[in-house]
């Protein structure tokens, strides 16, 4: 019996993966969030498949999550081919403790973005104190 179910499984599995290998670039949302002592972060990608080359549309968050007087920061990076780093400008927070802003914006790589993310940081005035970064495709993977 476990035979059995184990093997309708698996070939449930490979219709999935032939239906969605078939189909056009997905072209979904897809949210990543990262945190970092003092602050949060997050995008949200609508339209992006690998290696876009066309505009497409997201939106940033960041919080300040501590009282400690200093600012926040969120940008949209990506990776080009061969993993070329691609900074888009920050956008920043001087709102204060549990400030949340909201950017609604798009973004275009010509080269085409084969991997995207999020990076949140801690400034004081223009001094870097700390930061986290996260990925839509894992590293390594």
């Amino acid at each position: 019996m476990k035979k059995r179910t184990r093997a309708g499984i698996l070939a449930g599995i490979s219709a999935a993966t032939v239906v969605t290998i078939s189909a056009s670039p997905a072209q979904a949302s897809e949210s990543l969030n990262c945190a970092t002592t003092g602050a949060g972060g997050s995008v949200t990608v609508d339209g992006y498949y690998a290696n876009i080359t066309e505009s497409f549309g997201f939106r940033l968050a960041v919080t300040d999550t501590k009282e400690d007087g200093h600012h926040v920061r969120v940008r949209f990076v990506g990776k080009g081919p061969g993993g070329t780093p691609a900074n888009w400008p920050w956008h920043y927070n001087y709102d204060g403790y549990a400030s949340q802003p909201v950017w609604n914006t798009t973004a275009q790589y010509s080269n085409g973005l084969a991997d995207f993310g999020v990076q949140v940081a801690r400034y004081e005035g223009d001094t870097y104190l700390n930061s986290c970064t996260r990925w839509a495709v894992s590293e390594g993977a």
